[in-house]
């Protein structure tokens, strides 16, 4: 395999596409969704009805994210077969970038397709890689980030390296909002590794600070420049995590790719032969890893594709690895060694999850053909309000109100006994009326006897998990 990776050509790139595509064949037909891409599509499909992200959409999703799944389900519907096969080309455009950035910098001593093959292996540690997630998109934005960085190592004095860096950033972390606490790491590296003074320092800066300008311009024209502060800035850092997945989960996932990253690096710096630039970029790659821990823990939601932040970084050194061994033989056994353990971990994690779903104990996974029901009917094709965490009910069904995302929604129905809150929910609900209302918490007891009128609106079901709007 690695004699075959060993030179760059269109049939070598395409064999790794080939790969890439059969790493997520079985996933591309799963019946299985994980929960927050169902609520990814769900916004974009709230932000076709013309309604103000942030305002009319409570959600921490960042705004050039949903953006995208607001094209996506425009032109696909909510389709989550579109999101897995849209994950896998950008997967496959990644793993392309990168090898280019790598060889047009000359990073390593020779010019392969091994950076390429490792960042799709990489990129298949987890089925939850597969999503499209917001990390993922942001990634896209923060290659050539990483490509100016070396290339400014590599080759002196390019003004125009700290202008493009600091543009990609900004982009990236509109995708992805850690992103935005990369600006230190690349100000320490330009300052470190490369020339930098005041002038560049503030091309830098502008650069990253102009797209958050135009996007806080737009919602400011729109009156929601509070909203982006508050539901996208404030919930993102300061508001309580989403676990979707236990934190020894996520170490079980990282922690063979972060060993394998360790000890080739601890192999890598043990060799003498390197030149400056390439000790200078090894370096930019650490703090991009120490970065990327402090950026994951930053996030709101706890799950295994937020990983996606630390791919570069495992594929740059593994690739020095496996060039600096010598012996054929030895590094093939042991390529094929990270293979099986990889693709055995992946299918473990894959079949626990699984196992966890069919107990009814998962929380990130719920099945495509997931029906919500009013007394023995079929909710399908309405507007739904979710009074809870599972949004099983928007694989067929829109949602309504303001409450997209529950643990924004909180601030609301967290405290009942105030009057404020009583009065923005009725608000929403009564303006936007939605044909049912479902109850997962079992607050709507508590709702209606602060606000008598939803009696009046909305008849029970049998078991009152549901409610519908009366004719």
């Amino acid at each position: 395999m690695l004699q075959f990776l060993k030179n760059i050509d269109p049939v070598r790139f395409i064999v790794i596409a080939i790969l890439a595509f059969l790493a997520r064949f079985y996933w591309l037909s799963d019946e299985i969704v994980i929960i927050p891409t169902l609520q990814w599509l769900s916004i974009g499909e709230i932000m076709a009805d013309h309604r103000v992200l942030y305002k009319d959409i409570w959600t921490s999703l960042e705004p050039f994210s949903a953006g995208t799944y607001y094209v996506i389900e425009l032109v696909f519907g909510k389709s989550i077969l579109a999101l897995r096969i849209l994950s896998l080309l950008l997967c496959i455009l990644q793993a392309f970038l990168f090898n280019y950035y790598v060889s047009n910098t000359n990073i390593y001593d020779q010019k392969t397709a091994y950076p390429a093959f490792f960042y799709v292996l990489f990129s298949s540690l987890n089925y939850d890689f597969f999503s499209l997630s917001p990390v993922q998109l942001g990634l896209t934005f923060m290659l050539p980030v990483m490509y100016f960085l070396f290339k400014d190592v590599r080759m002196g004095e390019k003004s125009k390296n700290h202008f493009f860096a600091g543009a990609c950033l900004g982009i990236a972390s509109l995708f992805y909002l850690p992103f935005a606490f990369f600006i230190v790491f690349i100000i320490y590296s330009f300052a470190v590794f490369s020339s930098f003074d005041v002038k560049r320092f503030f091309q830098l800066i502008s650069a990253f600070v102009f797209p958050w300008m135009m996007v806080f311009s737009y919602y400011y024209l729109n009156g929601s420049l509070n909203e982006v502060l508050s539901n996208l800035i404030q919930s993102t850092i300061y508001g309580r995590p989403q676990n979707y997945v236990d934190l020894y989960s996520i170490i079980q996932v990282a922690l063979p790719a972060t060993i394998l990253s360790v000890i080739a690096f601890f192999f890598t710096v043990s060799k003498s032969t390197f030149l400056n630039y390439q000790y200078s970029s090894m370096k930019i790659m650490v703090m991009w890893f120490v970065n990327g821990l402090v950026a994951y823990f930053i996030m709101n939601e706890r799950v295994c594709y937020n990983i996606y932040i630390l791919i570069p970084v495992f594929t740059f050194f593994t690739v020095f690895l496996f060039l600096e061994i010598d012996r054929l033989w030895l590094k093939e056994s042991l390529l094929w060694l990270v293979i099986f353990t990889f693709v055995g971990l992946h299918i473990y994690h894959k079949n626990l999850d699984t196992e966890k779903l069919e107990a009814h104990s998962s929380k990130i996974l719920i099945y495509r053909d997931a029906e919500v029901r009013f007394n023995g009917d079929v909710i399908q094709n309405k507007n739904v309000l979710l009074l809870g965490p599972n949004p099983a009910a928007l694989i067929h069904n829109k949602q309504s109100t303001i409450y997209t995302s529950w643990n924004l929604s909180l601030r609301h129905f967290g405290d009942l006994t105030n009057y404020n809150n009583i009065s923005f929910i009725y608000s929403n609900v009564m303006d936007n009326k939605p044909e049912y209302i479902l109850d997962q918490i079992g607050i709507m007891p508590s709702l209606i006897e602060r606000i008598p009128e939803l009696a009046d609106y909305y008849e029970p079901s049998y078991d009152k998990k549901t409610y519908r709007l009366r004719k």
